[in-house]
């Protein structure tokens, strides 16, 4: 019998020989967890001082820090806060880091809950235009990377595009994206961006 052999290039070669880059991997993966767990803390509180008119029922699930090696090949986690997730409805703020690629923070609505603020998303198309905001125009609502064919900046809609989306579509994912950079200021632009989203929902008055 032949044995088996194993083919590697001369990077993977370097790369398989050191495991300081892995012990670095894990490391700001840890970190990014811990953060994302602080940022939950930064977001109840919001929550609780600009949403007062968030009904109750939406914060009586926990929040949730996932992790994963392979979305598209690569490393992320996600915190999920608030997260009401069922086989009809859906009311979730979803903050994913990818490895390589950046942060995003998803207002993610179906079934009652896109019902409840539709109205709210509509008028307030003139203010989303303004905030680099994307809508998924994909039939995937787990998907979570930008692509021209999955995402589209709401900026480019007109009122009648957006109300056919925000009205047909069988969910609503809005998102805003943050690069991985300026990490000193990264804890603010998020928590920047989930009050973003939140206030769309029309719950902040």
């Amino acid at each position: 019998m032949k044995s088996a052999k194993i083919r590697l290039s001369e990077e993977e070669q370097l790369l398989v020989c050191n495991g300081d880059w892995i012990l670095t991997k894990n490391r700001v993966l840890d970190a990014v967890s811990l953060f994302l767990a602080d940022l939950q803390a930064e977001q109840s509180r919001w929550l609780r001082d600009q949403a007062p008119g968030l009904p109750p029922s939406i914060l009586t699930i926990p929040a949730k820090v996932s992790k994963g090696e392979q979305y598209l090949g690569l490393p992320y986690r996600i915190l999920d806060y608030p997260r009401i997730f069922s086989s009809a409805d859906i009311f979730a703020v979803r903050t994913f880091f990818w490895w390589g690629h950046y942060f995003n923070v998803t207002l993610q609505l179906a079934g009652h809950w896109k019902k409840q603020t539709e109205a709210s998303l509509i008028a307030a198309l003139a203010d989303i235009k303004e905030e680099n905001l994307y809508i998924c125009t994909g039939t995937d609502p787990w998907q979570h990377h930008f692509t021209d064919d999955y995402y589209q900046p709401v900026r480019t809609l007109n009122s009648a595009e957006w109300e056919k989306i925000i009205l047909e579509q069988a969910f609503i994912k809005l998102s805003c994206r943050q690069e991985l950079s300026d990490w000193e200021q990264m804890g603010e632009r998020l928590l920047a961006d989930f009050g973003r989203l939140i206030r769309l929902t029309g719950y902040t008055g």
